[in-house]
């Protein structure tokens, strides 16, 4: 019987526009006109572009008094403010501002008000202190967050309400130059330098108490930001390597993505606007001093975007349909693990939150813990090991067998975010398996002797073999729907592929390329295989290569993809109920002449994609 679409054919939405993740990933950045005077560590408040003041700051020469008022197409000189100072906080809006903290040259806590003609002395800050960060909102509503006292970064928290300024909780990570967006009742605080590191962390500010969310995508602070707690654009500052920064982060209220750059990377400019649709970010830094001024802005309306989503683009005359943009999918550097000793390892957890423990060079119990930003060595393993099995997340995670053999062959430890326990054995002594699931719901499989097993928390049950026998193999999924790919079957790498239905192995398609010691993520219908080597060789391909291909199974068939950055083998994979084929990170491993210690991490973003005929 047709299908009613077949016959009536089924509407497609007409769009004038290609579909947006976000209001914020619509907007971009265009030059704006320049200060009438260059600077940089100034203050700057306003509602957006059209409504901004600057004021203070450091000429390159020396601190000034100068304030500026901008309506959109020029800077006017308007009255100065009482005290110069740079590195400043400032909050407010044109004609009702706030200015405090600073250097004069030394630390300063006095704070000023202006009324839209004049500014006003006016009641200090409890702690005396510069690069700190101010909210973007109403003045007598003001925050004043972190900054460099004497001595060092301060985790300080002051909160003005028109007249005077009190000290409220502090931040969970003091750091110096943070990145605020919101006021005194609500806001998030992203980004800043901790000595001697520059930070990743978010944290968010209720009005009583600051909680720890969602971290940024790139490490700074000394930058800009705008909008609210909900809603909020962060731009520009020093990154880790201690260079100026164009990116653009948007806040949706629970995770941030970056969207268009600055056309020009500097720090210690500042933002001023009250919506992550409309700001500016004025004067800095680059090698020099600078006047710049650049204006963002984003589509009041716009359509969301949705995987799956199929419409008509009116103005370019296409059919687009958003999917995930695989094939364009790379991997990009990540921060290094603090030691080499990472060879035969064992990975758990997500991209932000991830674990990797044990490891060759030569066997140790080390474990270390990522949050998306740095990696941090926790308590050990009871016992050294290498060649484990390793899932689950990295609150909650086990590592199963390993060697050396065989005191460890059939040894079972699991992970509740602070200790490893040991915990029931497995049935079979095993080095080599590959693994998927969580701590209590796991399936182990693979190695020489094939086997299969199960995990529901308390024990292992032995399941059916695989169709092939190999070990090293990448595997992926969950206890009841798995896949196990490629492996060492002597002499050689192998390129067989199996998936797992709940009770047994089916052989299907095979990969592009024969190889052992790979690493995958994902689940059985969508997966990712990389690294790996070929210890005997294989056709017009020389003994022990090793592998930086990526190949990504649809569930029908595989596709190769970007490559890694460093060709390795035998490191860890983000593995467990985190681990996707969208976003993946990968560390440690061999590189056919040393220990690797880097990381790499794997996205692929949702992608309107022209419908073409065929």
């Amino acid at each position: 019987m047709a299908n009613y679409s077949d016959i009536k054919g089924f509407t497609v939405q007409t769009l004038s526009t290609d579909t947006i993740a976000s209001q914020g990933a619509g907007g971009s950045w265009a030059s704006g006109t320049s200060l009438s005077t260059g600077r940089y560590g100034l203050g700057a408040s306003g509602t957006g572009n059209s409504s901004s003041l600057a004021f203070s700051g450091n000429n390159g020469s020396g601190v000034v008094n100068n304030t500026e008022s901008y309506d959109g197409s020029s800077w006017t000189e308007v009255n100065e403010i009482n005290t110069s100072r740079f590195y400043l906080g400032g909050q407010g809006t044109q004609t009702a501002a706030i200015a405090f903290g600073g250097e004069t040259p030394g630390k300063v806590n006095n704070s000023e008000t202006w009324d839209g003609t004049n500014w006003t002395e006016g009641n200090e800050l409890n702690t005396a202190r510069l690069s700190l960060g101010s909210g973007s909102l109403a003045y007598t509503e003001a925050l004043c967050v972190g900054g460099w006292k004497s001595p060092g970064v301060a985790g300080e928290v002051e909160s003005y309400d028109g007249s005077s300024w009190t000290e409220i909780a502090e931040m969970n990570t003091a750091r110096n130059g943070p990145l605020v967006s919101g006021d005194n009742t609500n806001a998030i605080v992203s980004g800043g330098s901790i000595e001697p590191g520059v930070q990743t962390k978010s944290e968010l500010w209720n009005g009583s108490a600051w909680t720890e969310t969602s971290e940024i995508n790139t490490a700074r602070y000394n930058g800009g930001a705008a909008g609210s707690y909900t809603s909020a654009l962060i731009f520009g500052g020093s990154n880790q390597a201690g260079t100026v920064d164009a990116e653009t982060e948007f806040w949706d209220g629970s995770s941030w993505t970056e969207v268009s750059d600055l056309s020009s990377a500097r720090n210690y400019a500042d933002g001023a606007g009250s919506s992550n649709a409309d700001c500016i970010y004025a004067g800095g830094y680059t090698t020099t001093t600078v006047a710049t001024t650049e204006e963002w802005t984003a589509p009041a309306t716009f359509t969301k975007q949705v995987l799956g989503q199929l419409y008509f683009n009116s103005t370019t005359n296409t059919f687009k349909e958003t999917i995930t943009d695989m094939a364009g999918a790379t991997w990009a550097s990540a921060p290094s693990l603090n030691t080499n000793t990472r060879y035969f390892c064992g990975g758990a957890g997500s991209t932000t939150a991830s674990l990797i423990c044990g490891g060759s060079n030569p066997s140790t119990a080390n474990t270390e813990l990522f949050d998306g930003s740095a990696w941090t060595e926790v308590n050990n393993l009871n016992a050294a090991k290498q060649y484990h099995s390793v899932t689950g997340l990295s609150t909650a995670a086990m590592a199963v067998g390993g060697s050396p053999a065989p005191s460890y062959g059939t040894n079972n430890e699991q992970w509740d975010g602070t200790n490893w326990t040991e915990s029931t054995e497995t049935n079979d002594s095993t080095n080599d398996r590959s693994q998927c699931g969580t701590t209590t719901s796991a399936l182990f499989f693979g190695n020489s002797n094939n086997y299969t097993e199960l995990w529901n928390g308390s024990a292992f049950t032995e399941g059916a073999n695989m169709n092939n026998a190999r070990g090293n193999l990448a595997g992926g999924g969950i206890q009841t729907l798995a896949i196990g790919a490629n492996g060492y079957k002597a002499p050689l790498g192998s390129d067989e592929v199996e998936l797992w239905d709940g009770s047994s192995w089916t052989e299907t398609t095979e990969s592009n390329t024969s190889r052992q010691s790979v690493r995958g993520a994902g689940t059985q219908t969508a997966f990712i295989m990389s690294m790996g080597n070929r210890p005997g060789g294989a056709p017009s391909l020389p003994g022990n290569t090793t592998s930086k291909y990526t190949e990504f199974w649809n569930g029908t068939s595989w596709t190769e993809l970007n490559d890694m950055a460093t060709a390795r083998y035998a490191g860890a994979s983000s593995q467990g109920p985190a681990s996707s084929s969208t976003s993946a990170l990968y560390s440690g491993g061999y590189t056919g002449s040393g220990y690797s210690s880097a990381s790499e991490e794997w996205s692929a973003e949702i992608s309107n994609k022209t419908i073409t005929a065929s």
